[in-house]
């Protein structure tokens, strides 16, 4: 359905519009795509999966909190070996 003016006026009021809806989509897409590059940035997938292991830790018996602790205390002596080498 064509939309019909009946002045150069209202035209331009409707090219207004659509230039600040084109704006605003715009600025929404350059926030995802700054959200994206925060969430993807290494420190906050580290913390994230830190934040996940802690809570399956927590909610687990000693036994398995013991072996998820050792295990990762091996593999931060590992990384450590490696940096410094």
């Amino acid at each position: 359905m064509r939309k019909s003016y009946s002045s150069f006026e209202e035209i331009n009021n409707d090219l207004q519009i659509l230039k600040i809806q084109r704006d605003i989509h715009c600025h929404k897409i350059s926030r995802a795509v700054d959200n994206i590059k925060t969430e993807l940035a290494p420190d906050n997938i580290v913390r994230n999966t830190f934040g996940s292991v802690t809570s399956f830790v927590k909610g687990s018996n000693n036994a398995q909190a013991f072996i998820i602790s050792a295990a990762l205390k091996y593999f931060f002596k590992k990384m450590t070996k490696r940096k410094s080498e």
